[in-house]
């Protein structure tokens, strides 16, 4: 009889859900591929789990740690010393891993952990030859590379990549924002990268109909305002309310309102007195987001991996005002859609009740266009899972083995959900060709 596969999944949030959205998605998919498979997820948000898990998952909460800057990190929760919280931190996740005994790790983001924590797991499962393969995950854009390289330069990301990393699964494609060569990637370390495609959940949704007549609408059209954990959100969605006051009588339209969940309490209250005087549907979250996602004719959101990659899915007219801080991430996203014509941005800099309604007004008066006829490619769970998964049955096979044994092409792929497996990590990048009905955003 088979030994049960074990998986376990590091994911650090400092500020939002973003990585434990992700980590998540990608624990409940493969779940569902292998029966035998048990994941432990070991994350630090504060409001983990959060989204729902299947069974077989379970998770183990570390104390809290919020990022204050580029490799700054403070205690979260705790009124603690943050030398403290680092060592706990680091020990738990040792222990459960010297108990665990995963046959892979995948590791979300960051190659060390937070401020280096990860090393001693790291530097365990190596000594002690326990047979785990070590995965990195990456997101496309982690931060402005003259940010992000002399960073991972100083805490010694490049060597810890080589020495104990057996892959790295990039959750994006080479033709929209090559990470790799972006990041400065170097050659031995190359060779063990994957690109799958943007890791996107594919579960079925309820129709438009349906999620329109819950929330008791009639044929106008909805606009869902939605900022991930939301703890940064009140300046966006307090425009928003006004820029509805603005359009009061010119246009009709419904807004449904999600603050998240680390909304402060004393903002989302100020809100939710706005938004019942105009008569806004006001939550702090909603159970099936993707269905109401799917419902909406206009999203206005910040410019989150996940948040985007949902609005690809589902073709969605949006407006998208990045988050302005701490690092520049959400930024180049959302440079990077609106360039080729996927979405309106508005920069922080320039959010304004009046010009959030102008970008409003155009947009919904838009709304019988398609947005475009392509994209990038969003089939990037399975095609992670897929990859996993082979791990776990062995944990030796390399990149070029993969691809020989699943006859594999590194043809880009543009289809949603396409079961195609990554892209090299030496595919020459070009520009992405999105062809579109429409003028794209200025």
């Amino acid at each position: 009889m088979k030994e049960p596969a074990r998986i376990m999944m590091y994911a650090q949030d400092s500020y939002g859900l973003g990585h434990l959205r992700r980590t998540t998605n990608l624990a409940n998919d493969l779940v569902m591929r292998r029966q035998d498979l048990s994941i432990l997820l070991v994350v630090d948000s504060p409001v983990a789990p959060f989204f729902e898990l299947r069974g077989r998952i379970d998770f183990v909460k570390l104390p809290t740690l919020v990022k204050v800057a580029a490799g700054v990190f403070k205690p979260g929760q705790l009124l603690a010393n943050y030398d403290v919280v680092h060592t706990m931190r680091s020990t738990i996740i040792r222990e459960v891993t010297r108990w665990f005994q995963p046959h892979v790790l995948l590791v979300d983001h960051m190659p060390g952990g937070a401020n280096r924590e990860l090393m001693p797991v790291l530097e365990m499962l190596r000594r002690d030859r326990l047979r785990t393969t070590m995965v990195l995950g990456l997101r496309d854009i982690i931060d402005d590379p003259e940010v992000t390289c002399p960073l991972w330069q100083r805490e010694g990301v490049y060597e810890t990549l080589e020495q104990y990393y057996d892959w790295v699964l990039i959750y994006g494609s080479p033709h929209v924002f090559p990470t790799a060569e972006k990041y400065r990637v170097p050659s031995p370390v190359s060779e063990k990268v994957l690109y799958c495609g943007y890791v996107c959940s594919l579960a079925p949704v309820k129709s438009p109909e349906r999620v329109r007549a819950k929330l008791g609408l009639g044929g106008e059209p909805l606009v869902m305002v939605m900022a991930g954990g939301g703890a940064d959100a009140y300046r966006l969605m307090k425009t928003h309310l006004d820029a509805v006051d603005l359009l009061r009588g010119q246009m009709s339209f419904a807004t449904l309102m999600v603050t998240g969940p680390f909304m402060p309490e004393a903002q989302r209250a100020a809100l939710r007195k706005q938004a019942k005087s105009l008569g806004v549907r006001f939550h702090r979250s909603v159970g099936d987001t993707l269905s109401h996602l799917n419902a909406a004719d206009l999203v206005v959101s910040m410019a989150g991996y996940n948040t985007v990659s949902e609005i690809l899915r589902f073709n969605k007219r949006a407006v998208i005002v990045p988050r302005a801080g701490p690092s520049a991430e959400q930024t180049m996203r959302a440079e990077l859609v609106a360039q080729q014509g996927l979405a309106r941005m508005l920069h922080p800099r320039e959010l304004s009740a009046a010009r959030l309604a102008d970008a409003l007004s155009a947009e919904l008066s838009a709304c019988c266009t398609a947005v475009r006829n392509g994209g990038p490619p969003l089939g990037g769970l399975s095609k992670a899972c897929r990859v996993i998964l082979s791990l776990v049955e062995d944990g030796s096979v390399r990149p070029g083995r993969l691809e020989a044994r699943h006859a594999l092409s590194t043809a880009p792929q543009s289809s949603v959900g396409a079961d195609n497996l990554p892209l090299r990590a030496n595919v020459s990048p070009t520009a992405l060709d999105v062809p579109s009905n429409r003028t794209p955003h200025r």
